[in-house]
């Protein structure tokens, strides 16, 4: 079995220094860093996971990996993970690797010394997971589909959820209908299909240029529509957001150009987040299970750690529900 000392040795470093890599100690120049993930790569080392557990003393501990805590979304799952965390006597640490790279993602959730771990992150790849699952350490995603040994997806479906929104569209009489893309990852892909999908089984056209990206990020949808309004590109019926906060960004430019939301112009959201409600006019979208999410996957981590045999893990859906609001109108004609 491979070992630090032989990693080390590869390296040309001390055993400390790779230690301090490995742990993510800001105390090494780049170059170093570099050198001994290299060797570590090269050799497959895999920490081992119960030494590092009872040095660091973190067992009943939980690790919340995320990409980002912006928005009511990771909010609301942060809440709903720790709450079940203290019911069940666990402790819950939290990290954010925004822009790292699926190696440093890699080296932060093996390095953490938590007991499993809970991953959002489309940063990580599958090569990536791929290495986590040859620690056999409890790892539950939810932004993909993934089970293997000790390894678990709890997903919302998205799919399920942007078909409703846009089988609603339809009904509602709409022809010409938009998309907002979120960001590159899981949840926009799949809304993303549904979306494509639907048009399809009612052969109704997919217009490239009312098909926009916004990061699922407000101000960005506010101003992509503000300039799709100065180019003068003809408006669809409707748009679909893949989330509130881009739906709320599209409704303000619209007000703002002097056109009626729902009248000119119908709106869909997705996540019915905490004020999706109370905007003028509130936010028709589809509701995502966040708190559920939440819950469940911490439910089922803690299924992982505390069998006493390694076990399969699974993949886990829920269903979100469409939620009829005033920002989306009959059109008739």
């Amino acid at each position: 079995m491979v070992t630090i000392k032989d990693v080390a040795k590869e390296a040309g470093v001390a055993i400390s220094t790779v230690s301090n890599v490995l742990n993510n100690v800001d105390v090494v120049s780049e170059e170093t860093r570099r050198k001994v993930l290299e060797a570590a790569e090269k050799l497959h080392y895999v920490p081992n996971m119960n030494a590092k557990f009872l040095k660091s003393n973190k067992k009943n501990t939980i690790g919340l990996f995320l990409s980002s805590i912006q928005g009511d979304f990771y909010k609301d799952l942060m809440q709903a993970v720790h709450l079940q965390c203290k019911i069940k006597g666990y402790q819950l640490n939290i990290y954010i690797s925004n822009e790292n790279t699926s190696e440093e993602i890699y080296s932060m959730i093996i390095s953490s010394g938590v007991e499993g771990a809970i991953v959002l992150n489309e940063h990580l790849s599958y090569e990536y997971i791929d290495r986590l699952s040859l620690t056999h350490m409890p790892i539950v995603f939810i932004d993909r589909e993934y089970s293997g040994e000790q390894m678990s997806s709890v997903i919302i479906d998205s799919t399920e959820g942007a078909a409703l929104a846009m089988e609603y569209l339809i009904k509602q009489g709409h022809r010409r209908i938009g998309y907002f893309h979120g960001i590159y990852n899981y949840d926009d892909e799949c809304r993303y299909k549904a979306y494509e999908n639907v048009l399809r089984k009612y052969n109704l056209p997919l217009d490239e240029s009312i098909v926009l990206r916004a990061y699922f990020e407000e101000t960005l949808a506010y101003s992509e529509m503000r300039v799709l309004l100065l180019k003068g590109t003809k408006l669809p019926e409707a748009f679909f957001c893949a989330n509130d906060e881009m739906a709320w960004g599209c409704i303000r430019a619209l007000t703002e150009a002097g056109l009626r939301v729902p009248d000119d112009i119908s709106i869909v959201g997705f996540d019915d987040n905490a004020v999706a409600k109370y905007n003028s006019p509130s936010i028709t979208t589809v509701h995502s299970p966040v708190a559920e999410l939440g819950t469940y996957s911490t439910t089922e981590l803690l299924r992982l750690i505390q069998s006493e045999e390694v076990v399969q893990g699974g993949v886990f859906r829920l269903s979100p529900t469409l939620v009829i609001r005033d920002s989306c109108k009959l059109r008739i004609g």
